[in-house]
Protein backbone atom coordinates (compact mmCIF):
# COMPACT_ATOMS: atom_id res chain seq x y z
CA UNK A 1 0.00 0.00 0.00
CA UNK A 2 2.86 2.42 0.78
CA UNK A 3 4.35 2.24 -2.75
CA UNK A 4 0.97 3.23 -4.21
CA UNK A 5 0.75 6.24 -1.88
CA UNK A 6 4.30 7.27 -2.79
CA UNK A 7 3.58 6.98 -6.53
CA UNK A 8 0.37 8.95 -6.11
CA UNK A 9 2.22 11.68 -4.17
CA UNK A 10 4.96 11.87 -6.84
CA UNK A 11 2.35 12.10 -9.61
CA UNK A 12 0.55 14.96 -7.85
CA UNK A 13 3.84 16.83 -7.30
CA UNK A 14 4.72 16.44 -10.98
CA UNK A 15 1.36 17.82 -12.05
CA UNK A 16 1.67 20.79 -9.72
CA UNK A 17 5.25 21.77 -10.55
CA UNK A 18 5.58 20.95 -14.22
CA UNK A 19 2.25 22.29 -15.48
CA UNK A 20 2.54 25.76 -13.97
CA UNK A 21 4.05 27.29 -17.11
CA UNK A 22 1.58 25.66 -19.47
CA UNK A 23 -1.06 28.39 -19.25
CA UNK A 24 -0.29 30.35 -22.41
CA UNK A 25 1.66 29.54 -25.50
CA UNK A 26 3.29 32.52 -27.21
CA UNK A 27 4.20 31.45 -30.72
CA UNK A 28 6.21 34.03 -32.63
CA UNK A 29 5.08 34.66 -36.21
CA UNK A 30 7.65 34.62 -38.98
CA UNK A 31 5.57 36.51 -41.58
CA UNK A 32 3.53 39.30 -39.95
CA UNK A 33 0.90 41.27 -41.90
CA UNK A 34 3.11 44.38 -41.83
CA UNK A 35 6.55 45.54 -42.87
CA UNK A 36 8.85 47.48 -40.57
CA UNK A 37 10.51 50.34 -42.46
CA UNK A 38 12.35 51.81 -39.46
CA UNK A 39 12.83 50.71 -35.84
CA UNK A 40 14.85 52.30 -33.06
CA UNK A 41 14.78 53.09 -29.35
CA UNK A 42 15.95 56.22 -27.58
CA UNK A 43 16.43 56.90 -23.90
CA UNK A 44 15.37 60.33 -22.64
CA UNK A 45 15.82 62.36 -19.49
CA UNK A 46 13.97 65.47 -18.36
CA UNK A 47 15.94 68.62 -17.72
CA UNK A 48 14.19 69.36 -14.43
CA UNK A 49 14.36 67.50 -11.15
CA UNK A 50 11.40 65.17 -10.81
CA UNK A 51 10.75 65.32 -14.55
CA UNK A 52 11.73 61.70 -14.90
CA UNK A 53 13.29 59.60 -17.59
CA UNK A 54 12.48 56.65 -19.78
CA UNK A 55 12.81 55.01 -23.15
CA UNK A 56 10.74 55.54 -26.28
CA UNK A 57 10.64 52.84 -28.96
CA UNK A 58 9.72 54.08 -32.44
CA UNK A 59 8.55 52.16 -35.51
CA UNK A 60 7.57 53.14 -39.02
CA UNK A 61 5.32 50.32 -40.15
CA UNK A 62 3.43 49.62 -43.35
CA UNK A 63 0.36 47.47 -42.74
CA UNK A 64 -0.23 44.96 -45.52
CA UNK A 65 -3.64 43.93 -44.19
CA UNK A 66 -6.06 46.55 -42.90
CA UNK A 67 -7.54 44.00 -40.50
CA UNK A 68 -4.32 43.94 -38.44
CA UNK A 69 -4.16 46.14 -35.32
CA UNK A 70 -0.92 46.73 -33.45
CA UNK A 71 -1.57 46.44 -29.71
CA UNK A 72 1.50 46.36 -27.44
CA UNK A 73 5.27 46.15 -27.33
CA UNK A 74 7.40 43.95 -25.08
CA UNK A 75 10.83 45.50 -24.57
CA UNK A 76 13.55 45.16 -21.92
CA UNK A 77 11.34 43.13 -19.56
CA UNK A 78 8.41 45.54 -19.78
CA UNK A 79 5.17 45.90 -21.73
CA UNK A 80 3.67 49.14 -23.08
CA UNK A 81 0.88 50.13 -25.43
CA UNK A 82 1.93 50.71 -29.03
CA UNK A 83 0.27 53.94 -30.20
CA UNK A 84 0.02 55.31 -33.71
CA UNK A 85 0.89 58.97 -34.20
CA UNK A 86 -2.37 60.57 -35.44
CA UNK A 87 -0.40 63.08 -37.53
CA UNK A 88 1.91 60.53 -39.16
CA UNK A 89 0.25 57.44 -40.60
CA UNK A 90 2.29 54.32 -39.95
CA UNK A 91 4.41 55.89 -37.20
CA UNK A 92 4.09 54.03 -33.87
CA UNK A 93 5.62 54.69 -30.45
CA UNK A 94 5.75 52.79 -27.17
CA UNK A 95 6.72 54.76 -24.06
CA UNK A 96 8.49 53.12 -21.12
CA UNK A 97 8.97 55.15 -17.93
CA UNK A 98 11.82 54.38 -15.58
CA UNK A 99 10.96 53.07 -12.12
CA UNK A 100 11.33 56.47 -10.43
CA UNK A 101 8.61 57.97 -12.69
CA UNK A 102 5.87 55.56 -11.68
CA UNK A 103 3.26 56.58 -9.16
CA UNK A 104 3.67 54.49 -6.03
CA UNK A 105 1.20 54.71 -3.17
CA UNK A 106 3.02 54.78 0.16
CA UNK A 107 0.56 54.65 3.04
CA UNK A 108 0.28 53.12 6.49
CA UNK A 109 -2.92 51.47 5.29
CA UNK A 110 -2.21 48.15 3.54
CA UNK A 111 -5.49 48.53 1.64
CA UNK A 112 -4.27 51.71 -0.07
CA UNK A 113 -0.81 50.26 -0.74
CA UNK A 114 -2.40 47.19 -2.31
CA UNK A 115 -3.50 49.45 -5.18
CA UNK A 116 0.11 49.51 -6.38
CA UNK A 117 0.45 47.27 -9.39
CA UNK A 118 3.44 44.92 -9.29
CA UNK A 119 5.61 44.79 -12.41
CA UNK A 120 4.31 42.30 -14.94
CA UNK A 121 6.76 39.58 -16.00
CA UNK A 122 6.81 39.39 -19.76
CA UNK A 123 6.56 35.97 -21.42
CA UNK A 124 9.60 36.46 -23.67
CA UNK A 125 13.36 36.25 -23.13
CA UNK A 126 14.70 39.24 -25.06
CA UNK A 127 18.10 40.81 -25.56
CA UNK A 128 18.61 44.54 -24.90
CA UNK A 129 17.98 45.44 -28.56
CA UNK A 130 15.06 43.07 -29.20
CA UNK A 131 11.32 43.63 -28.89
CA UNK A 132 8.10 41.72 -29.54
CA UNK A 133 5.10 43.38 -31.18
CA UNK A 134 1.69 42.09 -30.13
CA UNK A 135 -1.02 42.50 -32.76
CA UNK A 136 -4.48 41.20 -33.54
CA UNK A 137 -5.66 39.96 -36.89
CA UNK A 138 -9.10 38.48 -37.52
CA UNK A 139 -9.73 38.34 -33.77
CA UNK A 140 -6.56 36.36 -33.00
CA UNK A 141 -3.59 37.74 -31.06
CA UNK A 142 -0.18 37.12 -32.62
CA UNK A 143 3.41 38.10 -31.82
CA UNK A 144 6.35 39.15 -33.96
CA UNK A 145 9.93 39.48 -32.73
CA UNK A 146 11.94 42.50 -33.90
CA UNK A 147 15.69 42.03 -33.67
CA UNK A 148 18.60 44.48 -33.86
CA UNK A 149 16.75 47.63 -32.83
CA UNK A 150 19.02 50.62 -33.33
CA UNK A 151 19.80 52.64 -30.19
CA UNK A 152 19.83 56.39 -30.83
CA UNK A 153 21.79 58.78 -28.57
CA UNK A 154 20.26 59.93 -25.28
CA UNK A 155 17.72 62.73 -25.67
CA UNK A 156 18.30 65.24 -22.84
CA UNK A 157 15.53 67.80 -22.62
CA UNK A 158 16.71 71.29 -21.57
CA UNK A 159 16.11 72.50 -18.02
CA UNK A 160 14.81 75.85 -19.25
CA UNK A 161 12.93 77.01 -22.27
CA UNK A 162 15.55 77.62 -25.00
CA UNK A 163 13.55 80.60 -26.31
CA UNK A 164 13.65 82.35 -22.93
CA UNK A 165 9.85 82.43 -22.72
CA UNK A 166 8.19 81.16 -19.53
Amino acid sequence: MKPIIHLFFIAICNLLFFNCAGGKDFQLEKNPPFQIRQAYFQKWIAGVQGGGSGTNVHFVIELEEQEATLEALYFQNEKAALRENPNKKGSYTANFLNESNRDVIMDESPVKESQNTPPEKIPFDLLKNEAVISYTIKGQTAYYKVENLEEKPLLAYPSTNPNGID
